[in-house]
């Protein structure tokens, strides 16, 4: 008797887990339908950030930002977000809770940029972005031969009217910063526009004519919106301000950060007094202890442009070495290659330093191009010796580290191999400039610069002190506390600031920071979040934490907040 009552609560116990696993393949399965459903939605709203991540079925087209089109997607995502709701206490996989998380942040900052601060009524600069992006990343992707690309650039470019058409009947007393800052875009804009389509009608001289003629149309359409926004009327002095609300909004969907804009201007006050001093002591150090006049260099007759570029790629290389030599990071044996390249033209009235161009995601031809200014083809004397010099002190590695290895191309490279679409899709800048700017700090520790490298430590200090700075103005200026000219004031005094060339950069970042909320306190609050997360695993594992283990697990989730790093790792922040 017993025997067959054991058999028969076998059985029950059999047939309850089989049906609760049946219950969470189900709910697996309509889950990832949903996620799917919600980012395929995302991408053909916003065509041109599909094409940078690597997505090309949008390529022809940009956002339609009329009432009607915005009507309809703020209607979707309220609707998936209901849909969202019905999983909140569902069982599902640590895996797919962090989904969860993140497909939701992703409708939740949908709906804010759209429904409450609604950018495509209060920033020119949104239509400028599109159309001037819409063809960048056509004409840097791999994805397909030029000769086939240059279908959606053509499409792209005949709808430049229609996009500022909509802009113009959208557009209506903009803060005047937001005009300032249009300005300025669209005559680079127009020569943009220009540029590739000299280039491209070089390339296909077959097509021309119509080329010329499509290009033509949306450079008077763009002449025509220039013209528009030096006749209208300016709105309020902080109207670029998105509001306490909405930052803390953000501060708590987009980067699942568990404190307010108050809080965070707290943090930001107290770090930039930290930084500031740190960086004031150091350099009175550097003063006392390390003026020792010029270096006396040999410097070569025959050292030319090619020389200093081929520099540039052996330094990357050497960066990535000693990453591999050092147990730092895993880097994947089938990582892309990053080359370094001289600005192309057609892109220098928009990149006037050095920048990083990563592949997207989603591309099957994956390739990273590190811009770098122009070098003259013939050196005079005194430009010789100053560029020998940089590279006699292997001057390139500090931005190699940010630009490069082990910063942006290696963690979005490492962010793209993850196979999870949602994971992705993800672009987090709090994961991206704050893992760049935590690099500089970590690989001089590592031991990159040698034992002692005084104007490299500099650097790393005034680096963070710059971005505790930018803390402070985000808050400020997206709360309503700064106007665009008390911002620009602050700045430079507060970084000491003296010459004519550091002031004009101020004041185009600061017109920066007005059209980019949050984005500006994500680098240093970035690092600050890795950097506990280090601690923490570091008191927990004890003897058998490396760094490598560390970094490795850390940059294999993808471009997501590092706040959300904290559940993944099994972490508590009272373990630290």
């Amino acid at each position: 008797m017993l025997h067959r009552t054991t058999r028969i609560l076998f059985f029950i116990s059999f047939f309850i887990l089989l049906s609760l696993n049946s219950e969470a393949a189900r709910n697996k399965h309509t889950f990832d339908k949903l996620c799917n459903n919600i980012l395929e939605t995302i991408q053909s709203f916003y065509p041109v950030h599909s094409t940078e991540m690597g997505i090309h079925a949008y390529d022809h087209r940009f956002t339609d930002y009329s009432s009607k089109s915005v009507k309809q997607m703020i209607k979707k995502m309220t609707n998936y977000e209901k849909k969202l709701y019905r999983y909140k206490n569902v069982k599902l996989s640590p895996h797919d809770r962090i989904n969860y998380e993140l497909i939701k942040s992703n409708v939740d900052i949908t709906l804010l940029d759209l429904k409450r601060i609604k950018w495509h009524k209060k920033s020119p600069l949104l239509y400028i972005d599109e159309a001037v992006n819409g063809l960048y990343f056509l004409m840097l992707s791999n994805h397909a031969p030029l000769r086939e690309r240059i279908v959606s650039i053509i499409h792209r470019m005949k709808a430049v009217p229609a996009l500022f058409l909509t802009a113009r009947r959208n557009i209506t007393n903009p803060p005047p910063v937001y005009i300032d800052a249009a300005k300025t875009s669209l005559e680079s804009g127009l020569q943009f526009y220009k540029e590739v389509s000299a280039e491209l009608m070089n390339k296909f001289p077959e097509r021309a004519d119509e080329i010329s003629r499509v290009s033509t149309k949306a450079r008077e359409a763009m002449n025509d919106f220039l013209n528009y926004l030096s006749d209208i009327k300016p709105g309020p002095e902080k109207g670029f301000a998105i509001g306490k609300e909405n930052f803390d909004y953000k501060l708590s969907h987009e980067y699942f950060l568990p404190f307010d804009s108050d809080s965070l201007l707290k943090i930001g006050e107290t770090l930039f007094k930290e930084s500031d001093k740190a960086y004031r002591e150091y350099e009175t150090y550097m003063d006392t202890n390390h003026q020792n006049g010029s270096d006396s260099i040999f410097v070569p007759a025959h050292f030319t442009k090619q020389d200093i570029l081929d520099y540039y790629n052996w330094e990357t290389n050497q960066v990535k070495i000693f990453l591999e030599i050092n147990n730092i990071i895993t880097v994947p044996k089938n990582i892309a290659p990053i080359t370094v390249v001289e600005t192309p033209a057609f892109l220098r009235t928009m990149i006037s330093g050095i920048a990083y161009q990563p592949a997207g995601p989603f591309d099957s031809v994956q390739h990273g191009y590190f811009y770098v200014r122009p070098i003259p083809d013939d050196l005079d004397r005194r430009q010789l010796e100053a560029r020998y010099r940089y590279v006699y002190r292997r001057g390139f590695r500090g931005s190699v580290v940010h630009e490069a290895y082990p910063g942006h191309h290696l963690q979005t490279q490492l962010a793209g191999m993850n196979p999870d679409p949602v994971r992705k899709w993800q672009n987090n800048i709090m994961m991206i400039e704050g893992w760049a700017l935590y690099c500089e700090e970590m690989m001089y520790h590592n031991g990159l610069y040698g034992e002692e490298n005084p104007a490299q430590w500099l650097g790393v200090l005034g680096g963070i002190r710059f971005r505790a700075a930018r803390i402070i103005a985000d808050v400020k200026l997206h709360t309503g506390q700064f106007t665009y000219d008390q911002c620009v004031q602050w700045m430079i005094k507060a970084l000491d600031i003296t010459s004519s060339s550091g002031k004009e950069y101020i004041k185009t970042e600061v017109r920066r920071y007005t059209t980019s909320p949050t984005y500006q306190m994500s680098y240093l609050m970035g690092k600050r979040e890795i950097t506990e997360l280090y601690q923490a695993a570091k008191a927990q594992e004890g003897s058998s934490f490396t760094q490598k283990k560390f970094y490795d697990a850390l940059l294999a989730e993808g471009s997501i907040p590092p706040t959300l790093m904290w559940n993944i790792m099994g972490l508590s922040k009272n373990s630290r």
